[in-house]
C-alpha cells in the first residue's frame, strides 16, 4: 500500500490576492452569497475571510512591493487572482521532512505565526499549496475567528 508523504486532515481554505478588497468583498457577497467572517488588518496587508457553507475564502490585499526574483513570500505565494490551496496537517515539521525525502521541494521554510506553522509546495501547474498546522487543534482558518476560539 502506498503511503503519501502528506497526511491531510482537513480542507482549510482558499486564498486569493485581489486588487481591491472592497470591490471583491462586494462581489463575493452580492453575487455569490458569501458573508464576511472576519477582517484581519496587519501593518502591510489585510485579509478578509468570506464564507458560505463549509467554504472559507481569504481575500488578501495586494502584496506590498515584492520584487521580481525575490524568494517566495509565505503570505503572498502567487500573483493577483491566482488561488492558493490550504490544507491542515497534524505535524507540519514531519510533513516538511517527508516531502523533502520524497523529492518534493518546499517553496519556503516552515514559517511560524501567532496561530499556526506552515510552508508551501506547488502542484505541477504552479498552484501554491499551503500545508499548515494550527495551534490549539484548530482545523480551518475560519476557526480562528469563531466565537468559540479565545484569542
Amino acid at each position: 500500500m502506498f503511503s503519501a508523504p502528506v497526511a491531510v486532515k482537513y480542507f482549510s481554505h482558499i486564498g486569493v490576492t485581489v486588487t481591491d478588497l472592497a470591490i471583491s468583498v462586494h462581489f463575493y457577497s452580492t453575487t455569490l452569497g458569501f458573508r464576511q467572517l472576519f477582517s484581519d488588518v496587519q501593518e502591510n496587508w489585510t485579509r478578509i475571510g468570506m464564507g458560505i457553507g463549509e467554504i472559507t475564502l481569504e481575500l488578501f490585499s495586494p502584496h506590498p512591493g515584492r520584487q521580481p526574483g525575490e524568494a517566495v513570500d509565505p503570505f503572498y505565494p502567487q500573483q493577483l487572482g491566482q488561488p492558493k490551496i490550504a490544507l491542515t496537517v497534524a505535524d507540519v515539521e514531519a510533513t516538511y521532512e517527508r516531502l523533502a525525502a520524497a523529492g518534493v521541494a518546499p517553496l519556503c521554510p516552515v514559517t511560524t505565526t501567532r496561530v499556526s506553522r506552515f510552508f508551501f509546495i506547488s502542484d505541477p501547474d504552479g498552484t501554491p499549496i499551503q500545508l499548515h498546522e494550527f495551534t490549539d487543534g484548530l482545523r480551518r482558518v475560519s476557526d480562528l475567528f469563531s466565537d468559540d476560539h479565545a484569542t
